[in-house]
């Protein structure tokens, strides 16, 4: 109940603001062109409290999903006059203006929260290590033991591409899923081809072999991520930590400590660690994971180096980041379409994340200041790009209206309208049906 409830919070401190941020760019467009705003509200439902100025009631409102405007003249129930401050007498391009001006504010906020992490934390640039990935895992049944591979094994290359560039590995696997890869490994000082499927996760459906690689770090292992209610968290280890010594002995590869973990299910380890430059011991015990000790922690990896940049030179790395999340997302969108409609394959709707999902990730984000900027980035990027979309209901939808007004000259008849938003509606409420569904099938 306390996870729940804390997801719960998590999605609401996530989502409420970049759904306001949305609202305030129609806000500030509207009033900047004189068009009436009634209401500007954070939060739907019963007004909480507010201040009115201006012709404007600034409300909280009970529901703390995002909030709200309403345009003088723009709702079905009003009593329109044809007054010269409501939304319909405008002109078509002011109205225009004020649809994308939500989606442009969401674009804007997340071309602004990833400079201000590539500011803080440096700029992420990924390095071609000279060792290749070595398997550090296997998954009991999956396709990469099935084709052969084995821990230990150094993958050199994945169809013909180099497994040290950096997008090779995420472009032949992660997007090919459940197709036959010719995979060549290095084992014992020789190379061997193998055929192996790319294999597919449950959750998403990219591709999975069922492999966890690791490259080799300079220095001591780093701790990257610490799983919620693990033997790590419970232990009292943070990310960042670094490990010095497992019971004594010191100067471990991040593969030998997890080595070591493995074989210490149920009993008592000493990690030395450093953190802030100060050293400590941390008794911690593995649980018993199918017979692996197993303390829920992830490590660094070695492919990413941080290079400190300026204001300027964050903003072009804010920027360069926005666009290529934009591609992946159109990226992804095009596959779910090819799946969906040419091979009517109903789970690519797993590839969406519902409001479950999106709790899950937002408490995980909130660990970590880095994290949390990078994913209000994505989650506001996408919101505004989704947006934008030409889908009724939507500000895209919208947008597309007056596009046809504008090239026949005339508006077309509220009836007609309301029909294409009713169908949007019927479309979107089917679509977030199906989201939530298998949302809901991913978290059982």
């Amino acid at each position: 109940m306390i996870d729940f409830l804390m997801a719960a919070a998590a999605f609401v401190i996530v989502l409420a603001p970049l759904v306001t941020v949305h609202e305030f760019g129609h806000f500030i467009v509207a009033k900047a062109l004189k068009i009436g705003v009634p209401v500007f509200s954070i939060g739907f439902g019963p007004r909480l409290f507010g201040v009115i100025r201006g012709g404007t009631d600034y409300r909280v409102s009970a529901v703390p999903l995002g909030g709200y405007v309403r345009l003088a003249g723009d709702e079905a129930d009003e009593n329109r006059t044809g007054g010269p401050d409501e939304f319909l007498t405008r002109a078509r391009w002011q109205r225009f203006l004020v649809f994308v001006a939500g989606a442009a504010f969401n674009i804007a906020f997340a071309v602004l929260a990833a400079a201000l992490m590539f500011k803080v934390y440096g700029k992420p640039e990924p390095v071609q290590p000279e060792a290749y990935p070595v398997v550090a895992q296997l998954a009991a049944g999956s396709t990469a033991q099935a084709a052969g591979v084995r821990v230990g094994d150094r993958i050199v290359s994945v169809q013909g591409r180099d497994a040290r560039q950096p997008r090779a590995l995420g472009e032949e696997i992660d997007l090919s899923p459940g197709t036959v890869k010719e995979v060549v490994v290095e084992r014992d000082g020789e190379r061997l081809t193998i055929s192996m499927n790319t294999g597919q996760d449950e959750r998403f459906h990219l591709g999975s072999p069922g492999w966890e690689l690791r490259l080799q770090t300079p220095g001591p292992p780093k701790i990257g991520f610490v799983q919620s209610g693990a033997p790590a968290e419970k232990a009292g280890l943070r990310t960042g930590d670094e490990i010095l010594a497992l019971d004594g002995s010191d100067q471990l590869t991040d593969l030998q400590v997890r080595a070591r973990l493995e074989a210490s299910a149920g009993r008592e380890v000493v990690l030395k660690i450093r953190r802030d430059g100060i050293e400590r011991d941390m008794p911690v015990v593995p649980q018993d994971t199918d017979g692996k000790g197993k303390i829920g922690v992830t490590f660094v990896d070695g492919s990413i180096v941080r290079r400190p940049v300026s204001v300027a030179g964050a903003f072009r790395a804010s920027v360069d980041h926005n666009l290529e999340l934009a591609r992946g997302l159109f990226r992804a969108l095009a596959s779910w379409g090819e799946r969906l409609f040419a091979k009517r394959d109903v789970n690519a709707m797993r590839m969406f994340s519902g409001p479950i999902e999106i709790a899950s990730f937002s408490k995980m984000a909130l660990r970590d200041a880095e994290a949390f900027l990078g994913f209000m980035t994505l989650l506001s990027l996408n919101l505004g790009i989704i947006n934008l979309m030409p889908i009724p209901v939507l500000d895209g939808g919208h947008i597309l209206i007056l596009t046809v007004e504008g090239l026949i000259r005339r508006d077309l008849s509220m009836k007609v309208k309301e029909r294409v938003m009713q169908a949007g509606f019927v479309f979107l409420l089917a679509f977030f049906a199906l989201v939530i569904f298998f949302d809901i099938r991913k978290s059982l």
